[in-house]
């Protein structure tokens, strides 16, 4: 099977359940950034010293696939999207690291950097995000989690600038 179908050549493709979407359909954008998102963690990934980060990348980066679903509409995993994982990972590291006096200036190191680039690409997610008419259920999941993983994504580059 070729990966080119040369079904999106009209300028739509094809989501969960068979429903075409135009390209530029705001449920889309929200699916594309998300997915630059994964992409950006799978950098940061690849240049994290501490392996115990890597792994919290790599579970974050299949809760992404699992989130994009949703996004689809797909239900919404019995389980939730595992904000309380973030909120635990947060409370960790916030007792780990000095308190914060100001902004951050990301670059202190490559692996550093690149997690900030995937904190600011987490937070374009969330605005494209919130932009979408979801029922109030889904909303209650996955804004949050959104909201969390961008909290955690900072204090992840912070540890890593350590």
């Amino acid at each position: 099977m070729s990966i080119t179908t040369k079904t999106g050549d009209d300028g739509y493709t094809d989501i969960i359940g068979g429903k075409r979407l135009p390209k530029n359909h705001p449920m889309l954008e929200c699916l594309g950034t998300i997915d630059e998102l994964n992409a950006f963690l799978g950098d940061a990934k690849s240049a994290l010293s501490d392996s115990s980060a890597a792994g919290i990348i790599e579970k974050i980066q299949k809760d992404l696939f699992t989130l994009m679903g949703v996004i689809a509409g797909m239900p919404v995993p019995a389980e939730g999207m595992g904000e309380e994982y973030l909120v635990n990972l947060i409370e960790k590291l916030e007792a780990e690291l000095p308190a914060f006096a100001s902004f951050a200036v990301p670059g202190a190191n490559p692996a550093s950097a690149k997690l900030h680039v995937a904190r600011t690409v987490c937070r374009r997610a969330e605005r494209r995000m919130i932009s979408l008419d979801f029922d109030k259920e889904t909303k209650a999941v996955i804004v949050p989690y959104i909201n969390r993983l961008s909290d955690l994504l900072f204090l992840l580059a912070q540890k890593e600038a350590e």
